[in-house]
């Protein structure tokens, strides 16, 4: 008899609980993480043009700027959160998401090179949304007046998966949006 896992649910269920039957069973798909997913599709990137934007962009690995591109995203367990890794053309992009602690308990704490957001996921409708309520650069707590900006909703189009995330900063503009569909695919 093998010993239960610490986590017997993926991340976004537990974070969410009573909320998550009311997702989009697309959403509930892509979200339901045990151990390794890969989902594919094509998506649009704009990239904000001020140099500082171009800057950020390039050091995270933001996609490049175009319209129909290929995408994927593949998605594993990583302790007790999940490692998203997206790829598009020949940029790839990794991010690390867990449940919050303290301040941030029942918020999803997603990192990405030296920059943490803790955000927290609301059903509206069948769709996801993502608010920002914390940040810290290089594990240091900051304003939330000085950090990024974010309008991130999942949602389905068409039968599919659908995504629309909108990074930026008051001193930089549009950093990165990055629109698509994704579809579950074949490890």
């Amino acid at each position: 008899m093998s010993a239960a896992a610490p986590y017997p649910r993926p991340l976004y269920q537990r974070i969410l609980g009573e909320s998550w039957p009311l997702l989009a069973p697309q959403i509930r798909e892509l979200h339901s993480v045990t151990a390794i997913s890969l989902f594919t599709g094509r998506c649009s990137v704009q990239r904000g043009q001020n140099l500082f934007a171009r800057l950020l962009a390039r050091v995270i690995g933001f996609p490049r700027a175009g319209a129909d591109q290929p995408i994927s995203v593949t998605l594993s367990v990583e302790k007790d959160g999940e490692r998203w890794v997206r790829c598009t053309g020949d940029r790839s992009f990794c991010s690390v998401q867990h449940s919050g602690r303290g301040k941030s308990d029942g918020l999803v704490r997603e990192r990405f090179g030296p920059v943490a957001v803790d955000m927290s996921l609301v059903v509206n409708g069948a769709t996801l949304h993502y608010f920002i309520r914390r940040w810290s650069f290089f594990g240091i707590p900051l304003p939330l007046y000085l950090g990024p900006r974010t309008v991130a909703i999942e949602s389905v189009q068409e039968g599919r998966f659908s995504f629309d995330v909108e990074i930026s900063h008051p001193l930089t503009g549009l950093i990165v949006r990055y629109r698509g569909t994704l579809s579950a695919s074949a490890t």
